[in-house]
């Protein structure tokens, strides 16, 4: 019961309802079943279970099996998820657009900074060092390999400083022979968690209580910074799913 609990809240976070949720498990538990079978099995109303049953396949986690004039549903493979996971990423990937828009935020709403350069940016990660105080979240998503070349010299120290600070340090990297060893380190102890190794980043997602800092990491080097609250909180939120996520595959 308390592994069913975990599973439809880690369901939950990559944003399924609640009935959603309980008609996939009962689908992977079941196997291919009629309507009436899982709106039984996930404690729904059959005339509910086919609405659910329909949102689940726009999702891509549900299909239909027919044979004669039977018609079963079939779970998709928990692998799936992944795609889940992918699509919330890609949300922070596409929303660069929508915060231009912010640049005609009221006066004291809201605060866009634009760094171009790799010395420029250098400069954007020791403001926000100096800003972090001890205990705050300093949450990341990354290309921790492709990050840490930009500068080796100058992110490796800066990393060392980071630890000083003494900041609730959480990572969210591509899968890679570079991040599996970072994550048996003491440099990211328990804080480090990997990505599909198939995904790519191009962007340094940095999340903290004063700001939030999109840095890309391809030519050309360049990164914005908000410290709009309204922001920070739903980059918070969308990390927080992802991480979540990514702490159940």
């Amino acid at each position: 019961m308390a592994t069913s609990a975990k599973l439809k809240k880690m369901l939950n976070e990559l944003g399924l309802t609640d009935k959603e949720a309980s008609v996939y498990l009962s689908a992977l538990s079941l196997g291919p079943s009629p309507v009436q079978k899982l709106a039984l099995h996930a404690g729904i109303k059959r005339t509910t279970a086919y609405s659910v049953l329909e949102a689940l396949k726009t999702k891509g986690m549900i299909s239909e099996q027919i044979s004669g004039f039977k018609v079963r549903f079939v779970a998709s493979p928990p692998a799936s998820l992944r795609s889940l996971m992918i699509s919330r990423l890609s949300v922070l990937e596409e929303s660069m657009p929508e915060l231009s828009a912010l640049y005609n935020l009221p006066s004291g709403e809201g605060l866009i900074k634009h760094y171009e350069g790799i010395d420029a940016v250098k400069s954007l990660y020791e403001d926000v060092l100096s800003a972090v105080n001890f205990g705050d979240d300093y949450l990341v998503l990354t290309d921790l390999l492709r990050w840490q070349r930009l500068d080796a010299r100058f992110f490796g120290t800066f990393v060392s400083r980071r630890a000083k600070k003494q900041v609730r340090l959480r990572v969210l990297t591509l899968r890679s022979a570079h991040a599996l060893k970072k994550a048996q380190s003491d440099e990211y102890s328990g804080n480090l968690r990997l990505l599909p190794a198939d995904m790519k980043i191009t962007t340094n997602l940095v999340i903290t209580p004063q700001c939030v800092v999109f840095h890309q990491l391809e030519p050309p080097i360049e990164a914005i910074m908000l410290n709009n609250r309204s922001v920070i909180h739903l980059h918070r939120e969308m990390f927080e799913v992802v991480w979540a996520a990514s702490g159940n595959r």
